[in-house]
């Protein structure tokens, strides 16, 4: 078995594809290229996107860098081929055409991974030896893909929240599907015509806001106004995190207000503030001491 045929091999190229040239090229005393070209048969039919067998009115030369072969960079090139289909010629390179020749997949694939896993682009592109536009331009590719195939049909439960984008006041509004623990549209914006936008992104990918049963909020009258206006069936539920906040938030008014007449308050907001079984010994008797006046008061420790 020769180089060509080994090659053939791992990349598990079908007819009509085949190995025409496998080149290595000099860059320097230490570095090396593999290129390796691919081609096909001059008549050979392929399935067009609409399942037809068609051939090839024209090509199109493409190169797709592959995971590196040991130390060295690799590179598949291969002439793309056009393909004829019912209603007249398509106009781009038919990517069903090229069969099981997904190899520059897996140089994308890693990539995708190591950016999944919180590494800097920066590093990513150090990794594996390529500019940072580059991948960019995968990540982008790859993000543009899901989210344009997503499917909203199941979605029955939403939260929404915004955020800050950049310093100062520049926020967006973030969906969640709150059981599958993703998100599924963000806008920019903070008013009621987010969920306008949103109901827009659910519908037009399958989704229906009549499915809609709940949504989790913040108390902003612009999110309650617009789920009111644009998700009529659906249940506001306020989330714990800002209920707790504005409880907490109430308390420690009433706690600052009542300590202008009594200073055996003075130093004890978070004493207060904290959950019971979180004090140390001597905050527990200290939180004791201030509380006994209170008619029935029960101490909570969830």
């Amino acid at each position: 078995m020769n180089s060509t045929q080994i090659f053939t091999t791992v990349l598990g190229l079908e007819l009509p594809w085949q190995i025409r040239e496998i080149r290595f090229e000099t860059l320097g005393s230490d570095d090396r290229e593999l290129h390796i070209y691919l081609d096909f048969e001059r008549g050979c039919k392929f399935t067009s996107r609409t399942g037809e067998q068609t051939v090839a009115y024209d090509t199109e030369e493409r190169q797709w860098q592959h995971l590196n072969f040991f130390q060295h960079r690799c590179y598949l090139h291969a002439r793309v081929p056009r393909l004829y289909k019912r209603c007249g010629r398509q106009s781009i390179p038919d990517r069903s055409s090229m069969g099981k020749i997904r190899q520059w997949l897996l140089f994308e694939a890693y990539a995708m991974l190591l950016i999944e896993s919180e590494m800097p682009v920066c590093r990513v592109a150090e990794n594996l030896s390529v500019t940072r536009p580059r991948i960019w331009s995968i990540f982008d590719y790859w993000l543009e893909k899901a989210v344009s195939e997503d499917d909203l049909s199941k979605v029955t439960c939403v939260g929404v929240d915004e955020t800050s984008r950049k310093k100062g006041h520049e926020y967006i509004t973030q969906f969640v599907d709150l059981e599958e623990h993703r998100t599924i549209f963000v806008t920019e914006g903070k008013d009621s015509g987010t969920v306008e936008k949103f109901v827009t992104e659910l519908e037009a990918k399958s989704g229906k806001k009549e499915n809609i049963e709940l949504v989790s909020m913040d108390m902003s009258p612009a999110f309650i106004s617009g789920v009111i206006n644009h998700l009529p069936e659906s249940q506001i539920v306020f989330d714990k995190f800002h209920l707790v906040k504005s409880l907490n938030e109430a308390l420690d008014e009433v706690r600052r207000l009542e300590r202008k007449e009594n200073e055996l308050l003075k130093n004890h907001r978070y004493t207060i503030l904290r959950k019971y079984e979180n004090l140390s010994g001597a905050k527990k008797a200290e939180l004791d001491a201030l509380l006994p006046c209170i008619p029935n008061w029960e101490r909570h420790t969830g």
